[in-house]
């Protein structure tokens, strides 16, 4: 039997750091199996070795002579139509407040080296519809646009070894730290936070120099990280981050730090196990201070909005979460709670909403100075103050395939500011037409009292409904 190891890399010194949590997660519900879980790449391959051939099997496992080049491809159209509180203004089909078509087309292509079992080359590229960005730039007598291919080079990096003790990586890499499925408090490293509306989605992560040093004798490994300030691009403002990770039973246990000049000393704690079929899992940080800047007053003059910064107080992020599958069932629940200590009490957040209403007509005399829609703009400039504002939050995603048929499957998300309230609902339902063609039906329900949350961000009470097609959609 061929066992292939597995590998992370990263660079540097850090502060170790110990918070407390009673769940975490298991490394497989975290989110996405990218090649950050692999000791050379993300899939991993098998192939017989011939008797007297000469040679070890890693080795065939970890070289090969051809280069794989592979990508997925993405298109759809979905066609949304919705209501603001039809219980009450009614909900006429020829009138719909939200009628739009929302296609999209969208491309990864990437490509794998492996020369040696000591060294790998690995890159990736992302471009979509409509396939290029606009930037203005001023001349006289007027602005010129220019229209720039939209292509972004989503991972691009080098594995190497030392000695087959120290395994290193280099490039820009996504860092798999937190083990959340919807929230991930502990992944304080990569670019872009999770999509709770597609928490499997691959995200962005920066260009990082990782270092694993796997302990002898043991499954316990550890992990150091140097992450490069693409905007300063100076050497104090490389960020060091450190992690270990320690088997112990059926549980993982992890605990590191994180420094970078300027910004809060952050320790973080994750945790993975199961009990019979449940999965458990959570994690946890505490830092000294906060990059948060917290609106402290609402008024009538320009930027509208005085805000306040804490750089010494302790601030404390913790969750904790389960899935479970039952293949009998063909059924898969997903839950996890949020506690976000950044977030407003209930006090501060009603005193800035009312604050913004006391002052609503006179923002939108000065905004309709300079926007063609002051109702849109003060809607905006609500929406930033209330977005992320509570320090409660709750996700649960339940499904279910072959339901009734083969080809027909079912999920129910929702999710929910326990602070104020607030929250939305969205079930769908997906059926396999043949291969190639997929169509999905969903809707979409917001609630809440007025100027909580969800309720803002969906411009109120809220009911819409999607129709989609997949067409053609896959990996190669």
């Amino acid at each position: 039997m061929i066992t292939i190891l597995k590998i992370r890399a990263a660079l540097a010194c850090a502060l170790f750091a110990a918070v407390l949590i009673p769940l975490a997660a298991q490394g497989a519900a975290a989110g996405t199996a990218e090649d950050e879980a692999a000791l050379f790449g993300d899939i991993e391959m098998i192939e017989m070795i011939p008797e007297g051939q000469e040679g070890d099997a890693v080795n065939s496992l970890l070289v090969s002579d051809a280069v794989r080049v592979g990508g997925s491809f993405s298109g759809s159209a979905d066609m949304e139509m919705g209501w603001f509180d039809p219980w009450n203004n009614g909900a006429d089909p020829k009138k719909a407040d939200i009628y739009k078509l929302d296609p999209n087309l969208s491309a990864l292509l990437f490509f794998d080296a492996r020369p040696s079992a000591g060294m790998r080359f690995y890159g990736s590229m992302k471009t979509g519809w409509p396939f290029y960005t606009e930037q203005i730039i001023p001349t006289t007598p007027t602005s010129t646009t220019l229209r720039l291919p939209d292509i972004k080079v989503f991972k691009l990096f080098t594995d190497f070894t030392w000695n087959d003790k120290a395994f290193f990586r280099f490039g820009k890499q996504t860092v798999t730290w937190g083990v959340g499925y919807f929230f991930s408090p502990a992944d304080v490293l990569n670019l872009q936070t999770i999509d709770v509306l597609n928490p499997t989605a691959q995200r962005e992560g920066p260009v990082t120099l990782r270092m694993n040093i796997p302990i002898p004798n043991s499954q316990h490994n550890i992990w150091a990280y140097g992450v490069v300030d693409t905007e300063t691009l100076v050497p104090e403002d490389i960020a060091a981050a450190v992690k270990g990770e320690f088997v112990i039973g059926a549980w993982e246990l992890g605990l590191g730090g994180y420094y970078k000049r300027d910004t809060p000393i952050r320790g973080v704690f994750t945790a993975s196990g199961s009990i019979k079929d449940i999965s458990l899992f959570g994690e946890a940080t505490l830092s000294r201070g906060s990059e948060k800047k917290w609106a402290n007053s609402v008024t009538a003059a320009p930027p509208f909005v005085t805000t306040t910064e804490d750089k010494t107080s302790p601030f404390f992020k913790g969750t904790a979460g389960f899935m479970y599958s039952n293949s009998d069932w063909k059924m898969n629940v997903a839950g996890q709670y949020l506690f976000d200590g950044e977030g407003y009490a209930n006090a501060d957040r009603e005193a800035r909403i009312a604050e913004a209403h006391t002052n609503e007509s006179a923002i939108k005399a000065i905004l309709a100075l300079s926007s063609d829609d002051p109702d849109a703009a003060f809607s905006g400039l609500l929406k930033g103050l209330i977005a992320n504002s509570g320090q409660h939050y709750v996700a649960l995603n339940i499904s279910r395939t072959e339901l009734f048929v083969d080809d027909l499957s079912l999920s129910v998300f929702g999710m929910g500011n326990l602070s104020d309230l607030s929250g939305f609902v969205r079930p769908s339902l997906s059926y396999k037409i043949f291969t190639g063609l997929n169509a999905s039906f969903s809707a979409l329900i917001a609630f809440g009292a007025t100027d909580s949350e969800y309720l803002v961000l969906n411009d109120g009470p809220k009911v819409s409904f999607s129709f989609g097609l997949n067409f053609g959609s896959g990996s190669f």
